[in-house]
């Protein structure tokens, strides 16, 4: 049978499967928030459990950028390392001696389509790989989180309140969007925090679409947006090109993810 054909996606990401009950799933768009995303490849999450160190190979992924959630409940030392073609090491993702890793990290997919990374870790582990549209939204209301993660931004000019409970180097990247008219990268990055232990911030955010990485956070924290300020532009006035891309379930595809290869 040939292979379906790649067909556009409606303007409005679909709506993505829930994480199985092993880690929590990205909290709900608020009532009334635009939840229009178009921006980096849209696909059925994927999600890989195993133990101990690992090279974990996700296939068939367009290219662009992506959000890599990874638990480990045991304690030891968890490292996250991408792999490129030749077995070669690339960004380093995670290094942490934490007794419970949680995260969320962000990695770019290549042209080539696949996406593999060198796993590190003691006891039992939880990879899943999803759109950056899957990406939690940052609201006026105050939420909780523990470890890295990668949140959206979509509304008008906001202030961004941290308060930071952890020990270690707490670091806050920023990418804004507007403008960038290539999806399968990230735009160059802000820095907007790069502070050691326990800590309140009030970081001032543009106008989205934003991505904001918490690059580095080793333990638990809370963030909301305030003075959040009306949008003067849609989302998709903002110059972020519609997702052309539409990748089958993976139901409809074999061996989307493997390891050792």
């Amino acid at each position: 049978m040939a292979p379906a054909a790649f067909a556009p996606p409606a303007p409005v990401p679909q709506q993505y499967p829930a994480p199985t009950p092993a880690a929590p799933a990205p909290a709900p768009v608020a009532a009334g928030q635009d939840e229009a995303w178009t921006y980096g490849p849209v696909f059925a999450p994927y999600t890989e459990t195993g133990r101990d160190n690992e090279v974990i190979t996700v296939e068939g992924l367009p290219p662009g950028p992506v959000v890599v959630q990874l638990e480990v409940p045991e304690a030891g030392y968890t490292g996250l390392t991408l792999l490129d073609r030749r077995n070669k090491e690339g960004d380093n993702l995670v290094n942490s001696t934490e007794d419970h890793y949680f995260g969320r990290v962000l990695a770019t997919v290549p042209s080539h389509g696949t996406l593999r990374f060198r796993l590190e870790a003691e006891g039992h582990w939880r990879v899943e790989v999803s759109p950056l549209a899957s990406a939690r939204r940052l609201t006026e209301e105050e939420a909780q989180f523990q470890g890295p993660d990668v949140l959206l931004h979509t509304g008008g000019v906001a202030d961004l309140a941290i308060h930071y409970r952890g020990d270690d180097n707490l670091i806050v990247n920023v990418f804004e969007l507007t403008g960038h008219d290539d999806h399968t990268v990230l735009p160059d990055d802000e820095n907007v925090v790069n502070e050691i232990g326990k800590r309140r911030e009030t970081v001032p955010l543009t106008e989205g679409p934003l991505v904001v990485q918490f690059e580095m956070a080793d333990g638990p924290w809370r963030a909301r947006l305030k003075r959040v300020q009306p949008r003067t532009r849609s989302l998709f006035e903002s110059g972020v090109p519609v997702n052309p891309w539409h990748v089958p379930a993976p139901a409809e595809r074999k061996g989307w993810l493997s390891r050792g290869r």
